[in-house]
């Protein structure tokens, strides 16, 4: 008998949440919020995929080959030297289209807003405490999430500053690269 009781609730339950959603679709500015949301996620996910398909490749199939052919040194520092023509050439794409496609200048809005309470304020406080912190933490990333970050302004360009963070989030997290991967070519290694 109990199952039959949950059965039930749980198509109550999912009539009461349909019956909600039909009644909030309907609602025109609630079409319009919902449409803003979509459209946000699709960019959002657009951003998030050309992303990867750029440094899906360049990471795990230029990396270890250029790091195998030249070895961990000389592989680490040709591969530095690539990855910064071409993350200039993808922040200057994100500041061409000025679309928040990587969600930093929402989380620059959520960082720098005055109306934070609860839960909000202390994210935002930790974000605007530890710099150093999210600098390594975002390196982990990608170089461009850093700059883009930690520029001022949004879609802006940049200024010596910005190209000072650039370079010192290609090293570090080219440095997280050269580590990895050499450490995944020793592993592949000694089974063979």
């Amino acid at each position: 008998m109990p199952a039959n009781r949950t059965m039930l609730f749980v198509v109550l339950a999912a009539g009461v949440i349909g019956l909600a959603a039909i009644a909030f679709l309907r609602s025109a500015s609630h079409r319009q919020t919902l449409k803003k949301v979509w459209a946000r996620a699709a960019t959002l996910m657009a951003g998030l995929m050309m992303k990867r398909l750029i440094n899906w490749p360049f990471d795990w199939i230029l990396y270890p080959a250029m790091m195998l052919w030249l070895g961990n040194l000389a592989g680490g520092l040709v591969m530095i030297a690539l990855s910064v023509p071409l993350n200039v050439c993808v922040i200057y794409a994100y500041d061409w289209a000025q679309t928040d496609w990587l969600l930093i200048e929402t989380l620059k809005k959520f960082r720098d807003s005055s109306q934070k309470s609860g839960w909000r304020r202390h994210i935002a406080s930790l974000m605007e405490k530890s710099d150093i912190i999210f600098f390594f933490v975002l390196c982990w990333d990608d170089p461009i999430t850093v700059v883009l970050y930690f520029r001022h302004g949004s879609f802006n360009g940049m200024t010596g500053r910005d190209w000072k963070i650039f370079f010192a989030a290609t090293v570090v997290a080219n440095l997280y690269w050269i580590a990895g991967v050499a450490a995944l070519l020793e592993g592949v290694k000694s089974f063979f």
